[in-house]
């Protein structure tokens, strides 16, 4: 029987989806559609006729074999991987007629492929809207544009792993820049290392229209959003088993009866729990555990033992509440017919010495002086106002929310919260805060004005980490790791997508990787890493993932049902690059770089402000019409924190 033309190798051993076939070509380069082309060349795809049906394979290894009789040639041997079948015109994922031993096996025409890339357009198709997006080009025949399916990307969660250096921020830009290029597209983006504003930017530092960006001074995320378990942590001393329970008490105690006048004031008395986001006051907090810390009782009763005599004979609760409103003064020393407090006297130091450390570091001020700071910001200014009430303060999230999904005066499709000068140790709170915000407006929100929005986490594994790390200030908690894990549960059933990118896919979160339907699998050297990625990726892929270390910057593998197999893919650059390359180290040692000014440099260290290294975006918005001009607002009693 003679061979079937073109045929330069046959089938040798079956094994489920994987197979082996000896290269029967004379020789291992051989002419192909007028190139020259290079028999068992690892990535390679390879056809297997099998009745009226073609079967796709890819080339996962070679290796030569010395036969039994010394008299025959030796054998150079191919292993292959099963990814699909073509019937007629139509490409499908998966196989269901499998080949026999000494099948023949074929190089990948070039009508193969237009079968597969065509398969996709009409997949695609040409209805009312687009239903696929470009990422760049066919590593194996760059002639071939690769699209992905968006609602299979975008619906259920998407992961973007590599190496520095591997392409990957340039790759997340490219596809927040395609999908914003849509009227109705809404992203808010996670930046920790303040890289992407200039992906979105013109030459002059000018934000595009449809870009809106929290940078240090516009950012503000006002400490009564947050649930009691962030605010203990923030707060607590856990340094003493003992003290701590009596902090917990008291915080709980404390929020419950200040959490109550706001919640009277928005008719929410029977309703407000420890963690409804309404405004209450910090100062107050502050002065409640100060003057709770100090308490006495006059002996055998339970007045208060004031200073004052004249307050000493107030009812209980008149003492009470000078208690929570204004510092009052105790007795010194162990004073004739008084006791301390029981449960209070002492124990609260810890925590009051926490909260002041925090008030006094200005990088905290977005969050714990959200007054005071929203005077520098060109979106809260006009909102967070000395003279607004609780209730006022409160529907402020209304606001913060309108931000975020891009619904305000200036509509936008892309949010940016550059998070690179907040406190490391508080970065997991901020991202649990917004992701639960956006989380909640959606689930709360009816299911006909629900708008789908794309979560994207850069550098996800300083956050998201599978691992609960304990931080120098020794909490043990992970509380953005949980929301995220909550969304990638039941995120896509209410139009909340997520969006992990990281150079360390092996520390992310099983839950949240586990839920990612498509990932862009760039270089990974790190064996953890690899080994991590080949178990996520199903059984058929996971071979694919030894050829990791080899990839080029830019060049990754496409997988998932977004794409009708896995692609390996060199993606297009975006349009314009975040701030992501690595310092030229030779460079700047061969031509020099201009002297900074230390003085200055250091004004900024000790004032905690970042203002220097974001000045062009600052003018950029000035160019917009927005002014940073604040304007002087009364004073309230109701607010003296800020």
């Amino acid at each position: 029987m003679n061979a079937p033309a073109g045929k330069v190798a046959e089938v040798t051993r079956v094994d489920g989806s994987s197979l082996e076939a000896t290269i029967t070509a004379g020789d291992v380069i051989i002419e192909h559609e007028g190139e020259r082309r290079r028999l068992g060349q690892v990535g390679s795809y390879l056809v297997l006729p099998i009745d009226d049906v073609r079967l796709i394979g890819y080339v996962t290894g070679v290796a030569r074999r010395d036969p039994a009789d010394a008299d025959l040639p030796e054998q150079h041997v191919m292993s292959m991987q099963l990814l699909g079948t073509i019937r007629e015109d139509w490409f499908d994922r998966g196989v269901d007629s499998y080949p026999t031993i000494g099948d023949p096996v074929m190089l990948a025409t070039r009508q193969d492929f237009e079968v597969i890339f065509g398969t996709m357009d009409q997949i695609a198709g040409d209805g009312k809207y687009p239903k696929s997006f470009r990422l760049g080009r066919f590593a194996m025949n760059p002639d071939f544009d690769v699209r992905a399916l968006g609602k299979e990307f975008f619906s259920k969660h998407i992961a973007i792993v590599g190496n520095s250096g591997s392409g990957k921020s340039c790759t997340t830009a490219k596809i927040i820049q395609e999908i914003t290029e849509f009227d109705q597209s809404q992203i808010v983006l996670f930046d920790l290392h303040g890289e992407y504003a200039g992906a979105f930017s013109d030459e002059d530092g000018s934000i595009d229209a449809n870009v809106t960006y929290l940078g240090e001074q516009d950012l503000i995320l006002p400490y009564w959003l947050l649930q009691y378990d962030e605010l203990e942590a923030m707060f607590v001393d856990s340094a003493n088993a003992q003290y701590m329970t009596n902090q917990v008490a008291f915080l709980k105690m404390a929020l419950q009866e200040l959490k109550s006048e706001t919640a009277e004031e928005l008719d929410l008395a029977h309703e407000f729990s420890l963690d409804t986001p309404i405004y209450w006051s910090l100062d107050r907090l502050k002065i409640y555990a100060e003057n709770m810390n100090e308490a006495r009782f006059v002996l055998n009763t339970e007045q208060l033992a004031l200073s004052k005599l004249a307050l000493r004979s107030l009812p209980p609760a008149e003492q009470h509440e000078l208690m929570t409103s204004q510092r009052i003064q105790f007795n010194k020393g162990a004073a004739e017919g008084e006791v301390p407090h029981p449960q209070f006297y002492g124990q609260l130091q810890g925590m009051l010495t926490k909260l002041e450390a925090r008030l006094s570091d200005r990088r905290y001020d977005f969050l714990l002086r959200p007054l005071r700071h929203a005077k520098e910001s060109r979106y809260f200014k006009d909102i967070l106002k000395f003279s607004a009430t609780p209730k006022e303060l409160s529907q402020a999230m209304t606001h913060l929310i309108r931000l975020l999904t891009g619904r305000w005066d200036m509509r936008s499709n892309l949010t940016i919260v550059d998070m690179s000068g907040i406190p490391y140790e508080i970065v997991d709170t901020v991202v649990a805060v917004l992701t639960r915000t956006l989380f909640e407006y959606n689930f709360w929100c009816p299911r006909e004005q629900r708008h789908p929005m794309l979560l994207v986490y850069e550098e996800a594994h300083n956050y998201i980490s599978r691992h609960i790390r304990e931080s120098r200030l020794g909490d043990r908690r992970s509380f953005a790791r949980y929301i995220v894990e909550r969304v990638a549960k039941e995120g896509r059933k209410y139009g909340v997508s997520a969006m992990v990118v990281s150079q360390r896919p092996s520390e992310l979160s099983d839950t949240v990787v586990s839920q990612c339907n498509s990932m862009v699998v760039m270089r990974l050297n790190n064996p953890e890493d690899q080994d991590y990625v080949a178990k996520v990726v199903s059984d058929q892929f996971g071979s694919q993932m030894r050829m990791l270390p080899v990839l080029r910057p830019g060049e990754g593998f496409v997988i998932g049902d977004a794409v009708l197999m896995p692609m390996r893919t060199l993606i297009d650059l975006p349009t314009r690059s975040p701030r992501s390359a690595d310092v030229d180290f030779f460079k700047h040692w061969s031509l020099g770089t201009p002297t900074g000014d230390i003085d200055e440099i250091l004004q900024h260290w000790w004032r905690q402000d970042r203002g220097l290294l974001n000045a062009q975006l600052a003018l950029g918005a000035a160019a917009r019409g927005w002014t940073d001009e604040p304007e002087p607002e009364p004073a309230s009693a109701y607010l003296e924190e800020d």
